[in-house]
């Protein structure tokens, strides 16, 4: 009888310890510590920005001087461009697009004329929140321009640069709209001309 009294008191004061450790025992405290190591471990790389993005517009160019003293002519077309990027920090990023910007043709002196003109940038962003899903950035940076010709193709190096503005769709998508220039390009063996290009498109982020 003594030994089963002695068994179940030690039974009794084994519960009053662990009840006591487990009332000590801050689990709020606890759960907020694992969430915020957790949280902490998969932002340490990239100290919380989606970094990468990528994306795509389309829309129209316009080749500023091209149908200067041509009366058939048309300086227009339907462009476009793919891009990818690095977001650096929370308003700057490098980026890097192939750009399609169309094609233009005239009746000139010299007979009919044609100009299909492509693109290779390399910029660097910056951008400027206004409210919380809503971004304007600017742009400048170099590009090498290709510009097949009737008269023969020609390529070069130039300056690029442009303005635009992002808004938020959801975490890693944002609507986007922009304004290019592409200054001094090559539409035949003797003209030059500025291209601009008004476009809009998806950005697409990834964590």
């Amino acid at each position: 009888m003594k030994t089963i009294t002695k068994s179940m008191l030690a039974l009794g004061l084994l519960s009053l310890s662990v009840a006591t450790s487990a009332e000590e025992f801050d689990y709020k405290k606890a759960s907020t510590n694992y969430v915020d190591n957790t949280s902490s471990g998969n932002n340490s790389g990239s100290g919380g920005l989606n970094q990468y993005y990528f994306g795509g517009t389309i829309g129209a160019s316009d080749a500023g001087s091209y149908c200067s003293g041509s009366a058939n002519c048309e300086d227009g077309d339907t462009a476009w461009k793919l891009f990818g990027g690095y977001k650096i920090s929370e308003n700057l990023s490098a980026e890097a697009a192939y750009v399609n910007l169309g094609d233009v043709h005239k009746t000139g002196t010299n007979g009919a004329e044609n100009s299909d003109v492509t693109a290779l940038t390399a910029t660097a962003v910056g951008s400027m929140p206004v409210t919380e899903q809503f971004d304007v950035f600017g742009k400048v940076g170099a590009m090498r321009w290709s510009s097949d010709n009737t008269s023969g193709s020609q390529d070069g190096f130039g300056l690029t640069y442009g303005i635009g503005a992002k808004m938020d769709l959801n975490e890693t998508t944002k609507l986007r709209a922009e304004w290019e220039k592409f200054p001094s390009i090559e539409t035949s063996n003797t003209d030059k001309t500025d291209v601009n290009m008004l476009s809009v498109g998806v950005e697409l982020s990834t964590y």
